[in-house]
């Protein structure tokens, strides 16, 4: 197991490698840069003056040799200053950020499988029922519902009309007055929000798959075994049957992640919450390439370590692919 984890995590440097060369190369191909802007905002500014920020910036050096300067840096662990701001750190911004979104998307997660998997598991034992159906459709309605349009949907409903949960923002005006504990019940409240909207597709796509994989799981021989020995129906289904229905599904875990991250641009942006979505999105606005290059290769790692999560949890799960581990 040691030696596979340890190939594993060698592999990520190449893959890695790789995610930032075509990302750089992509993210220059995108109309002007940093320069254009500043220029753009003083008229007084002319070729000249743009010239010269261009060389502070390093944007003269061809793109290939842009790329190594900021690799050099990055090996370094140093991800350079950001071109707006006060030019500060890239590590500093990414360093507030990065808890919000950990948090926001953990917590969506842990949604997504307390809600999914009783879904998926009432689904495929009551097939074809009323239960079913209906579960069923309801599933495909939360598809066909835009995020963006929910999220506008709950924070008219539970915002502005019932008055019940914070629209926008990580804290109240006054956080810093309240007790430990009410600063807890404040936090909590302002992420009850983007946590839903950000889990709700997951909820739905998840409990189509546990469905499906206790559907085939059901039928297998050791069921009908466990339930001709007189094993009570709740033992058989959620100790024999939901163990191995699980198991594709905890590779789509590590699967789901990019998808998360990704959606915290637009959930970020629409509540206002200072995470790496709203920093990714203000800084492709800007054209802050340090910052972008720097939320990639964070958001990039994540994912890499999320699917090896996936892979030990799986192992963990299926003695088989242990044994398989153990070999390669």
């Amino acid at each position: 197991m040691l030696f596979y984890l340890a190939k594993r995590l060698l592999w990520m440097i190449p893959v890695l490698l790789g995610i930032t060369i075509i990302s750089f190369g992509v993210m220059h191909l995108a109309p002007g840069d940093i320069t254009t802007l500043e220029t753009s905002l003083n008229p007084r500014s002319g070729q000249e003056a743009r010239q010269q920020l261009r060389e502070a910036y390093n944007l003269d050096e061809p793109v290939p040799v842009q790329y190594g300067l900021w690799l050099k840096r990055v090996v370094q662990l140093d991800f350079g200053n950001s071109f707006t701001g006060a030019n500060r750190p890239v590590l500093a911004k990414l360093a507030e950020r990065i808890p919000v979104t950990l948090t926001i998307n953990i917590a969506a997660m842990v949604l997504i499988l307390a809600v999914a998997i009783p879904i998926g598991v009432v689904s495929a034992v009551r097939q074809n029922s009323l239960v079913d159906r209906t579960l069923t459709v309801t599933v495909f309605l939360a598809f066909a519902i835009p995020g963006f349009w929910l999220a506008l949907l709950l924070m008219v409903l539970f915002g502005v009309h019932l008055g019940w949960l914070p629209v926008s923002g990580l804290t109240s005006y006054n956080f810093q007055s309240l007790g430990p504990l009410e600063q807890l019940v404040d936090y909590a409240r302002h992420l009850i929000l983007p946590v839903v909207v950000s889990a709700f597709a997951g909820i739905a796509g998840f409990s189509r798959y546990v469905r499906s994989s206790m559907l085939e799981v059901i039928r297998q021989d050791y069921i009908l075994t466990a339930r001709a020995k007189g094993l009570p129906e709740r033992t058989v289904v959620y100790r024999h049957a939901l163990r191995n229905a699980l198991l594709p599904v905890i590779t789509l875990l590590g699967l789901s992640v990019p998808g998360l991250i990704g959606g915290s641009v637009i959930f970020e942006t629409i509540f206002g919450i200072p995470g790496m979505g709203q920093l990714m999105y203000e800084a492709i606005l800007s054209r802050d390439y340090p910052v972008v290059m720097g939320t990639l290769v964070v958001t990039a790692v994540l994912t890499l370590l999320g699917n090896l999560l996936a892979d030990l949890a799986l192992a963990w799960a299926d003695p088989r692919v242990r044994r398989g581990m153990a070999s390669s």
